[in-house]
């Protein structure tokens, strides 16, 4: 009897495919985890960048007048990259200022202090470490004359974005205001509302104002001391900044965050997100007022104007120099 033979050519071609196949399993794995691993320590390392330049843009702004301001790696921008990243290495590598201007540099440490960013199943294909860093760039401006901040912080929605003048009300309430909290907006909060940021100490306007920070505002409808001179004829016509907030909250704890378990009362701290454009053609503050005061009734009292635009930097709206002229300071993240 003649035996059937059966060929078997495929036999023994598991264990080489399995090999091959986990190359291509671990180049996954290693995608998948390291480069999720490095996209979330980029994001630690800009938090960190951000928050240095935008801490020493705010030291350099309060410097006296002709004072030249240099930052320190070590004490000025080291605190905000350590502090900002999950396992606290990182380390700032650049850390400048230059005509207002001042550029920081992160880059990632091992936990053996090591320049570098330390990968796991990237081994398998022979790439032990990768090279992260993030860099952020912050200026500081002090408005010049002709072109301005006003150190007045409404709600976005009080903004009416169709082309027309529009009054935007401090006090009172009436025909053609926007009162997107159905209420007039006079000392309330979110969704409207409007404050004074409250300028710094030392007399006159200094009022410091960043995108992403939180500014202390000052009670009551009045024109604040100091910056009285920022309200006069030669306002009527120039296209402004107004800084936008996005939340508010009262008092602050010891360790400079808000105290989220009150929000509403005196001395609240609003965070600005955002500058408005606002072409000024009236106003109407307590013992000052100028241009088209005729669209203010009875106890009205704010701003009457054309809405252009938002932006992240007030620059698009107001021009200035990093020379003081004592003013509102602007500092903001331009990159």
């Amino acid at each position: 009897m003649r035996r059937i033979r059966l060929d078997q050519p495929e036999r023994g071609v598991i264990a080489p495919m399995t090999a091959f196949l986990m190359v291509f399993l671990l180049g996954m794995a290693a995608f998948a985890v390291d480069v999720g691993s490095m996209y979330s320590e980029h994001s630690q390392l800009q938090n960190g960048a951000d928050a240095a330049a935008l801490a020493i843009a705010q030291r350099c702004a309060k410097l006296p007048a002709g004072t030249t301001c240099a930052a320190d790696q070590s004490t000025d921008a080291a605190p905000f990259a350590n502090g900002n990243t999950l396992d606290s290495h990182g380390q700032a590598i650049v850390a400048t200022v230059t005509g207002g201007i001042v550029d920081v540099t992160t880059q990632a440490q091992d936990p053996s202090a090591g320049n570098h960013f330390s990968l796991v199943f990237a081994h398998a294909l022979g790439i032990q470490t990768a090279d992260i860093r993030a860099t952020a760039q912050a200026k500081w401006i002090y408005p010049t004359k002709g072109r301005t901040v006003l150190p007045l912080v409404f709600a976005s929605c009080e903004f009416v974005d169709d082309g027309l003048p529009h009054k935007i009300l401090t006090q009172g309430g009436g025909q053609g205001a926007q009162d997107c909290n159905g209420r007039n907006p006079s000392n309330q909060i979110i969704p409207g509302g409007f404050a004074w940021l409250n300028p710094d100490a030392g007399g006159g306007c200094n009022v410091t104002a960043s995108v992403g920070s939180w500014s202390q505002t000052s009670t009551g409808g009045s024109i604040p001391n100091g910056c009285g001179s920022l309200f006069s004829s030669s306002l009527i016509g120039e296209t402004v900044a107004l800084p936008v907030y996005g939340y508010t909250c009262a008092g602050m704890t010891a360790t400079g965050s808000p105290n989220w378990g009150s929000c509403s009362g005196n001395n609240v701290y609003y965070k600005i997100t955002k500058w408005a454009g606002f072409k000024v053609l009236g106003f109407n503050f307590p013992g000052s007022s100028a241009g088209d005061i005729s669209q203010f009734q009875g106890s009205e009292k704010g701003l009457y104007g054309t809405f252009v635009g938002y932006a992240a930097d007030p620059t698009l709206f107001s021009g200035g120099s990093s020379t003081p002229t004592g003013n509102v300071v602007v500092i903001g993240l331009t990159k």
